[in-house]
């Protein structure tokens, strides 16, 4: 409920904004729609870490020991922020096997869920799944992901601009206005998920040449193979780790859990340990 809340508020002051930039720059009110709509995912991606993910979760520092001890020193070897490392109670909320690292420039911070060690985690899955987030942060994937909502938010606006007399005829709206009238949101909403069907695939593949990217720099910088195919064994239990190709192209953000663990092996058998690597223990 709080999410809804939180959803319908950020949407509604972002149709308002739209809705006026129709209005008052009617030939290219698609092109200043997508300049709001960039400005809303920034706001959003730097209020997130906190202001909103604290609403529902509560994230206390990790306790010193072995845990903290790796992820601090992989934080140094990556040119990951290594001041702020927490743990959060995610299993509240699902038994999803995570970690991330949020926020944006020298304000992130690394939060593994309490569901790693809930389920056993040893320091070469810690070490494994944080070296995978860090991957994100230090590629700037992040931003990589909202240069690329802007190209495809100017693509989707265009085109809901000529798709909507369309769809206005076919679905015989004839009480509703053009497409400034507010009254036609659901024909507009019915064009911008047309459209958002229409760009599953790219934003999959996106998402998962990012994650396939970020494991890779987990393997290099983090060199546990072995550990992270065991957190990604876990990640089975709620996404099926071996669909068609097809599918994984069509729907799957991530690659899925069969690729990755194959990919591991194959990096395992090109990069041996390192000499003195300490062996996989329960932190």
């Amino acid at each position: 409920m709080i999410g809804a809340a939180i959803s319908v508020v950020a949407t509604s002051l972002l149709l308002v904004a739209i809705y006026a930039l129709i209005r008052r720059a009617r030939r290219f009110w698609w092109a200043w729609a997508t300049g709001v709509t960039a400005a809303f995912i920034v706001i959003g991606l730097v209020l997130a870490p906190l202001l909103i993910e604290p609403i529902f979760n509560t994230y206390t520092p990790a306790p010193n020991g072995p845990v903290r001890d790796a992820v601090v020193t992989l934080a140094k070897q990556t040119g990951t922020p290594s001041d702020k490392i927490f743990i959060y109670d995610g299993s509240k909320q699902s038994d999803r096997y995570t970690a991330n690292v949020s926020g944006l420039f020298g304000a992130a911070r690394v939060a593994m869920s309490d569901t790693m060690f809930k389920q056993g985690a040893d320091l070469a899955e810690v070490r494994g799944v944080v070296g995978h987030e860090m991957g994100h942060y230090v590629r700037a994937h992040i931003l990589w992901t909202v240069g690329i909502l802007v190209v495809l938010s100017v693509l989707a606006f265009w085109l809901t601009d000529r798709l909507y007399p369309v769809a206005h005829r076919l679905l015989r709206a004839d009480r509703v206005g053009d497409i400034s009238d507010p009254a036609g949101l659901p024909v507009l909403a019915l064009v911008l998920a047309f459209l958002g069907v229409l760009g599953t695939p790219v934003f999959a593949t996106m998402t998962r040449t990012m994650e396939e990217d970020a494991d890779h720099f987990s393997l290099v910088h983090a060199n546990e193979p072995d550990g992270l195919s065991k957190a990604l064994i876990k990640t089975a239990e709620y996404r099926a780790p071996s669909p068609s190709a097809i599918e994984e192209f069509l729907f799957y953000d991530h690659p899925s859990v069969e690729n990755r663990i194959r990919r591991a092996m194959e990096w395992k058998a090109t990069h041996p340990p390192r000499d003195g690597a300490e062996q996989p223990t329960r932190p």
